[in-house]
């Protein structure tokens, strides 16, 4: 009586751990490029307890473009048949156990997606063929998709000065000066890039929103997924106050922040009152003004030079050279000077 006892909770438990079904895949999204595995076996299945014996197993596939599932791997242990149709060269197909009547424990297939492709995405499950009373049981249909990831670069500004020896991501610039920030990234559709500033600790939302420019989202296929490139520019006059602000683009996907790059603007201390040497009224700047004062210096320098030789030098040579120079001065009695 006990040992019956004993088989009918043992036979129980065999029940509730083949009918606790298990899913074929670990999750129902994957990134293009991806590899993972899809499992046919019992534990995949509900309530199988009629079935000793297994004939069959194999993997369905329904893709978007199809209106109905398709066998694209099976095996059959006693025939000793393996089957793969339609999948790309590079999957993989692993086949175990099945041998002996009570095979439905070691019965195994596993199809190993090598590159997962945005075109592979759609429902698979696995079935069973059972012998005795004859009949095919299903899993229930799993829908793999593919995520396509968000790739986002490093905000550009422009234009643009590395501060040596300080974060690459930074820039000095001058107030006065009309900065553009270039923030560009790639992936599904419907983001959008949303702007923010920090400063002091404070951050806060751009709060200009007729300086940003969102550009139309340029598509194209990757890995045979539909994938968009965007770019979001936002243009401003660099004031005082602006020092040291951290320019923030956020890549916002149905109202969630999936990435972000920052960064940090550093005015220098040229004052609003600079003005371009170009322009009337303008001063030049420091280093061009002690040149033209020392070459004017120099200048007046040599004037007074050149005057100085004439006066002394030439004249001189002229009075030498004059006929007037050799008379000899008549004395008032008359006579001539006698030692001319």
């Amino acid at each position: 009586m006990r040992m019956e006892i004993f088989f009918k909770f043992v036979f129980g438990l065999l029940i509730v751990l083949v009918s606790s079904q298990q899913p074929i895949v670990n999750q129902l999204e994957y990134p293009p490029g991806d590899t993972f595995n899809i499992t046919c076996d019992v534990s995949r299945f509900a309530d199988l307890r009629s079935a000793g014996e297994l004939l069959s197993i194999s993997l369905l596939r329904q893709l978007s473009t199809q209106t109905s599932f398709e066998n694209i791997a099976s095996y059959e242990p006693k025939a000793e048949k393996k089957m793969t149709t339609n999948i790309p060269i590079q999957w993989q197909v692993f086949y175990a156990g099945g041998e002996g009547i009570n095979n439905r424990n070691t019965i195994r297939l596993v199809v190993t997606v090598v590159d997962f492709q945005c075109a592979d995405a759609g429902l698979y499950q696995c079935q069973i063929f059972i012998p005795a009373p004859s009949h095919q049981a299903n899993t229930t249909p799993v829908n793999i998709t593919a995520k396509i990831g968000i790739t986002q670069k490093d905000i550009y500004m422009t234009p643009h000065k590395k501060i040596i020896g300080e974060d690459i991501h930074s820039s000095v610039n001058t107030v006065g000066v009309e900065i553009t920030l270039t923030c560009s990234f790639t992936g599904p559709a419907n983001l959008q890039a949303l702007w923010r500033r920090k400063k002091a600790g404070h951050e806060e939302n751009y709060p200009y929103a007729n300086n940003i420019k969102n550009s139309k989202p340029v598509f194209s296929v990757i890995s045979g997924c539909n994938t968009y490139d965007y770019t979001s520019e936002l243009k401003c006059t660099l004031e005082e106050k602006d020092n040291g602000t951290l320019y923030i683009c956020v890549v916002m996907e149905d109202n969630i922040e999936r990435s972000r790059k920052m960064f940090t603007n550093i005015c220098s201390e040229q004052s609003t009152n600079n003005i371009s040497p170009s322009k009337p009224g303008s001063r030049p700047d420091s280093a061009g003004s002690n040149v033209g004062t020392r070459v004017f210096g120099l200048l007046v320098v040599l004037v007074i030079i050149v005057v100085l030789i004439y006066f002394f030098v030439i004249q001189k040579n002229k009075q030498i050279e004059s006929p007037e120079a050799y008379l000899c001065p008549v004395l008032p009695s008359g006579d001539w000077c006698g030692w001319c």
